[in-house]
């Protein structure tokens, strides 16, 4: 479980450093989107985990 954490935090933030220098400023949308990604990441990698 906390790899899944670890992971679905690791996405947000990565979304949100390519989004910030790809427009050069933070929107809202942009941490919408990062957290969506995240948390759909986690969720994805915990099912990974707990299937396999």
């Amino acid at each position: 479980m906390t790899t899944a954490i670890i992971f679905g935090v690791a996405i947000f933030l990565g979304w949100i450093i390519l989004d910030v220098v790809k427009h050069k400023k933070l929107q809202m949308e942009t941490i919408v989107t990062s957290l969506v990604a995240g948390f759909v990441g986690a969720i994805f990698w915990f099912l990974l985990e707990w299937l396999f």
